[in-house]
């Protein structure tokens, strides 16, 4: 493996760890393609996400310096993500998962606040080479090939791209050419005003067109948006605050391999286990012998229908953001996630550990107890009158859902989870959350002066039947700090 340097701070923020070799970090400074993929790193568009932009930046380095035998999937685990020498990529697909999510950056960076560059970058699918391309040359060739036939305009050469000039220069190349009697020789040929006109005609028609059409949608989502009802208004106000065109927001649905290695072991897995993935090397179970198989469990990745519906009714939300939505397995969300975007955790504690960095400012919180004579539920920290300390589930047609909404780890976003005691518990929460009418009195009570939500918990409660909820009922609420 490479070694490399200490890491170095770039913008006082980002790290990269760069090659020993003063020579190569020399030539690499000047290039433009590093030039480029720093401003690229350094931008909005990237969410500040100081993975993805290490990320970038180690690819376009090691193609800058042609070492492409180091931009591959377990390298840029080791190197950018800190995975261990020979981790099985196969298992943890970080790498994969941050690529796809880069790809989508660079498209939103070259439509917006970059649409001026020059030079462009790509990361082809089925590899992490970037690929860097010239947009004059692009624009370029796209419009000659729009141009029917060779002898219709005349053609410039520009990087060895044909390149069609502008009016201003067919007319003073024209008058040039008269003047030194260039007209009539025989290789020569003017440009033909007619063809021009054959093609700019049909241009400007179509052009009518898509305007007159997309005013027409553009007017039709206005009223759309502008009509909806009360209770529909009240959610879409909740919406507006989880996807943002300017901030991720990391959809992580439950890991439900890890619900049924400790339900075996009857061993919780705290989220430093979790995290570091020690869960599944350093726990010995004695006279076991299904032991390796009950270990592979907490490698697997399992998640419930109830949470993959879930997932796909928030992903048709008129609200989301589809270049913004990310969707994480629990085992591959980072904490930095949960300081720079927003998100929405599903399941218990159990199935989404992530969840125990908000349960100390949470009223509800779950709380497990496996092989123990304590009861497992949902805990009233503090509880009010007429209010139980603990929801739990002695009865088996009963069960509980939490929703609660709190902000980010640095208050710069906010995180919305949803999970309950069972399947069945969460399917309520979920329901109760997608049906407006539900929410609307929660969310109005919730509502500031300036528009925006307090932070809020609900226990909602419903019935149980073979895995499935009933109509759920709102059973406690917490709005405001507790």
């Amino acid at each position: 493996m490479q070694t490399l340097e200490a890491p170095i701070k770039r913008n006082g923020e980002f790290t990269l760890p760069l090659p020993k070799a003063p020579t190569e970090r020399a030539d690499r400074s000047d290039d433009p393609r590093w030039q480029l993929a720093q401003r690229i790193a350094a931008s909005g568009s990237l969410g500040r996400s100081r993975l993805m932009a290490e990320f970038l930046l180690y690819v376009v380095d090691r193609h800058i310096l042609d070492r492409g035998d180091e931009i591959t999937e377990q390298q840029i685990g080791v190197l950018v993500f800190g995975r261990p020498d020979g981790y099985d990529s196969n298992e943890d697909n970080i790498v994969r998962s941050y690529a796809r999510n880069l790809r989508k950056r660079l498209e939103e960076y070259f439509s917006g606040e970059g649409s001026h560059e020059p030079l462009r970058m790509e990361i082809p699918r089925g590899g992490y080479v970037p690929q860097f391309f010239n947009q004059l040359s692009e624009k370029a060739s796209g419009l000659v090939e729009s141009v029917e036939g060779s002898d219709s305009e005349e053609e410039y050469t520009l990087g060895g791209v044909s390149v069609l000039p502008n009016a201003e220069d067919i007319a003073e190349t024209e008058t040039r050419d008269n003047r030194s009697g260039l007209s009539s020789a025989g290789w020569f040929k003017k440009p033909k005003a007619k063809r021009l006109w054959n093609f700019a005609l049909p241009a400007f028609l179509v052009g009518m067109l898509l305007g007159i059409g997309g005013a027409f949608l553009l007017s039709s989502q206005l009223f759309k948006r502008t009509n909806f009802s009360p209770a529909a208004a009240m959610s879409h106000t909740l919406w507006t605050q989880l996807f943002s065109k300017e901030q991720d927001t990391f959809i992580v649905p439950s890991d439900d391999g890890l619900i049924i290695m400790q339900g075996l072991t009857e061993r919780p897995v705290p989220l430093a286990s979790y995290v570091n993935g020690s869960y599944r090397t350093n726990l010995k179970i004695d006279n076991s012998p299904g032991a390796p198989e009950i270990l592979k469990l907490g490698a697997r990745r399992y998640t419930s229908v109830v949470d993959l519906d879930f997932v796909a009714h928030l992903g048709q939300l008129e609200e989301a953001v589809p270049a913004r939505m990310m969707i994480r397995y629990a085992r591959d969300l980072r904490m930095e996630d949960l300081r720079v975007g927003n998100a929405i955790l599903i399941g218990s504690i159990e199935a989404n550990p992530w969840i125990e960095l908000f349960q100390p400012q949470m009223n509800f919180r779950f709380t497990i107890n496996a092989g123990t004579n304590k009861p497992s539920g949902i805990l009233n920290a503090q509880p009010r009158a007429g209010e139980q300390k603990i929801y739990g589930t002695p009865d088996p047609n009963h069960t509980y859902g939490l929703i609660t909404y709190v902000p980010n780890l640095t208050s710069t976003g906010h995180v919305l989870i949803v999970g309950g005691l069972n399947t069945a518990g969460t399917e309520a929460a979920t329901t109760f959350l997608l049906t407006p009418s539900l929410m609307m009195p929660i969310l109005q009570r919730a509502k500031m002066a300036h528009g925006g939500l307090q932070r809020f918990e609900l226990l909602i409660g419903a019935g149980s039947f073979a895995a499935n909820a009933s109509a759920p009922q709102l059973i406690l609420e917490r709005i405001g700090a507790s």
